[in-house]
């Protein structure tokens, strides 16, 4: 009894064990940073932190990469110095041109801070697909990054210093999170493009970005002339680029613009929806969180009212029901029944709103207004782009089995949608009118 008594007494216990394994662990851990701090803080100066990404095609057929970095210093008190620049390679593909970017930089670029990708028009025509296997197989590129396309040259956009931000990418960045208040413009993610360019009844809208000069960004009076040549290939206002181009200190900086889309059709671009045909769109396809707009009073009287779209609804109707048969026969006739609710912002008009009546008139009014603006997206959408950038696909394709879809449907469907009689049916009302029906008449 005495020796199996002996034998259910540690000298140690188990618990007591454990703890003081954790406090070795954690002395460890603690020796390993306190001896690898300042090599640390030396590291972080040879890192070049990639904040946008463009990519557009030259001339002559070539890849062109921008990237917009930023230098943070390692040093607490020098963070209101940190700079970025803009650097620029060319080569016969995007990992080539990607390839040779890295190689010529004296910083290590990294690319997981990623904030916008900004595809070149021409580049986006000829498929952005070439870019998206490169920049989906690499680990660093964040998947959550903005994606825009623009007309204007891809390295202006990433190089000019705005007057919100000294970064582009950040300017943007701020752009697209403010969007959902206005909704003029799509919030395109890469995870989004990822996905979305595989099925053919779900085309992806890109943002659209666009340089605004001073005038339009209410700093130049008509005839001054414009900074947008002067600020084009300025990297930064600070240190060298890899390149070695230095920036114009006293340069007029510009101004982006965020606004309207580029309509793709599978990955390559087809053309471009302006603010309200894209507006149009994101209704259609119920990603329209807000939108203000401004209409002529209905009645013929003279004068205009404003709205703020509080919400809506649209839903994808098939009277005459969907065969699974030959992909001609699928689909002949769409309904695209739109509801929702508007809140009267302002009237400039002579015409009160005190009766039911006149309150009856501008709801069909506003539905007319709205409605002609389907109708145009629809327009372009079958005529001028020949894509199926309002989701009618996806709607067919949750309702048919996935082989008739696969094999009768997608080779075909935008030859398909572009037949396919498609009727807007919108229907809105008026919410809030505001603490008065009646507006204060002018003075004369």
């Amino acid at each position: 009894m005495t020796g199996m008594r002996a034998r259910t007494q540690p000298s140690v216990a188990p618990g007591g064990l454990r703890f003081g394994r954790a406090v070795i662990v954690l002395a460890c851990l603690f020796a390993a940073a306190s001896l690898s701090g300042c090599r640390d803080a030396r590291e972080i100066e040879s890192v070049g932190f990639v904040l946008g990404l463009g990519i557009d095609e030259t001339a002559d057929g070539r890849i062109e990469v921008w990237a917009q970095v930023a230098l943070p210093s390692a040093k607490p008190a020098e963070e209101e110095k940190q700079q970025s620049w803009t650097a620029r390679s060319v080569g016969d593909t995007v990992w080539d041109a990607v390839r040779q970017l890295n190689d010529r930089s004296t910083k290590v670029l990294f690319r997981a801070h990623v904030r916008a990708l900004v595809f070149g028009e021409r580049f986006a025509r000829g498929g952005v697909a070439r870019a998206l296997d490169v920049l989906a197989r690499d680990g660093q590129f964040r998947y959550k990054s903005w994606v825009f396309v623009t007309s204007d040259p891809v390295g202006d956009v990433l190089g000019v210093e705005t007057k919100q931000s000294s970064s582009a990418a950040l300017s943007l960045d701020d752009l697209m999170r403010n969007t959902a208040r206005s909704s003029t413009a799509p919030r395109s993610r890469f995870l989004d493009l990822l996905t979305s360019i595989e099925q053919p009844g779900d085309q992806p809208l890109l943002a659209r970005v666009s340089l605004v000069g001073p005038t339009e960004a209410g700093g130049q009076a008509e005839g001054e002339e414009s900074t947008a040549e002067a600020g084009r290939g300025q990297g930064a206002r600070g240190p060298e680029g890899p390149e070695g181009a230095k920036g114009t200190p006293d340069t007029e900086p510009n101004e982006l613009r965020v606004e309207g889309s580029a309509a793709l059709c599978g990955d390559r671009m087809v053309g471009w929806l302006d603010a309200e045909e894209t507006a149009m769109a994101l209704m259609v396809c119920n990603k329209l969180p807000a939108y203000s707009f401004v209409m002529p009073m209905p009645g013929g009287e003279g004068g205009t009212i404003g709205f703020d779209m509080i919400r809506s609804h649209a839903d994808t109707l098939f009277p005459k029901g969907i065969h699974t048969g030959h992909a001609a026969e699928l689909v002949t006739e769409v309904v695209i029944r739109i509801t929702g609710t508007v809140d009267i912002r302002e009237v400039l008009s002579s015409e009160q709103l005190m009766s039911m009546q006149s309150l009856d008139s501008l709801q069909a009014g506003i539905s007319r207004h709205l409605e002609a603006g389907v109708r145009r997206l629809v327009d372009a959408a079958q005529n001028r782009l020949g894509c199926d950038v309002i989701s009618i696909g996806e709607c067919v394709r949750r309702r048919v089995p996935a082989k008739a879809w696969e094999e009768d449907v997608a080779p075909t469907w935008h030859d398909q949608f572009r037949a396919i009689t498609i009727v807007p049916d919108v229907r809105f009302t008026v919410g809030k009118r505001g603490m008065t029906m009646q507006s204060p008449r002018p003075v004369h």
